[in-house]
C-alpha cells in the first residue's frame, strides 16, 4: 500500500487536532519567511477559516491596517493578503490568453474605496481588478482552502490537515509526491507537507 512507504520513511507521526493544526500552520510559517508559496489544505470550512484567521493575523502582526474590505468567505482583506478566486471570469482578463479561474490565488495590492481589489497573480505575477461585486461573491482568503476547493491551486508547498475520515480522492490531494522532502503527522489527525 502507498501509505506503508510514507509510514517506513517516518512522514507520518501521531497527535490530535490540536496540535496537527499547530504542526501545519508552523511548517506554513516557515515557508513563507523561507520565501515560498505555501498553501495550508484542511477537511473542514472551520478548520479552514481558523487557518487562514492565524494566517492573516501572523502576516499582519502589530502593523497598522490599511483599508479592507469583506470578502464572500466572511473574511477581511488588505493590501499584501493572499486570496483565492472562486469563479472563473472570462472578462476579467490579465492577458489575451489568460483570465480569472477559479483556485487562482493572488497577492492584494490595492483595495479601492468601493471594495474592488487589485490584485498580483502568485504565479504569473500579472494584474487584473477585480470588481466589487465579485470580491464580495467570488473570493476568500487563500492562506487556506479545503482538500475539495485544492483542485486547480498552486503553490510552492502544502500542509494538509487530516481527521482519518478522508475519502481516497480527498488523501490523493494530500499525499506528498514520492521523493519530495516532507514531514507528516498522523492519528485521528494528520498533518502531510509536501513540496510541489
Amino acid at each position: 500500500m502507498a501509505i506503508d512507504f510514507y509510514l517506513d520513511h517516518g512522514r507520518v507521526h501521531v497527535g490530535d487536532l490540536a496540535k496537527t493544526t499547530e504542526d501545519a500552520f508552523h511548517a506554513w510559517v516557515f515557508d513563507r519567511a523561507a520565501g515560498l508559496d505555501p498553501i495550508m489544505l484542511a477537511p473542514t470550512r472551520d478548520l479552514v477559516a481558523d487557518l487562514n484567521r492565524r494566517a492573516r493575523a501572523r502576516r499582519l502582526g502589530s502593523a497598522k491596517v490599511g483599508r479592507e474590505v469583506r470578502l464572500a468567505d466572511g473574511n477581511d482583506a488588505s493590501v499584501g493578503d493572499v486570496i483565492i478566486t472562486r469563479t472563473n471570469d472570462r472578462r476579467l482578463r490579465m492577458s489575451a490568453a489568460d483570465w480569472v479561474k477559479n483556485g487562482d490565488r493572488w497577492t492584494v495590492t490595492h483595495v479601492s474605496r468601493e471594495g474592488a481589489l487589485t490584485v498580483r497573480h502568485n504565479r504569473s505575477h500579472r494584474t487584473v481588478k477585480l470588481p466589487a461585486d465579485y470580491v464580495r461573491e467570488s473570493t476568500g482568503l487563500g492562506y487556506a482552502t479545503t482538500i475539495h476547493g485544492a483542485q486547480g491551486v498552486s503553490a510552492d508547498t502544502m500542509h494538509g490537515l487530516l481527521t482519518g475520515q478522508e475519502s481516497r480522492q480527498q488523501l490523493y490531494t494530500c499525499s506528498p509526491a514520492a521523493g519530495t522532502p516532507t514531514t507528516s503527522t498522523s492519528r485521528s489527525s494528520a498533518t502531510v507537507t509536501r513540496t510541489l
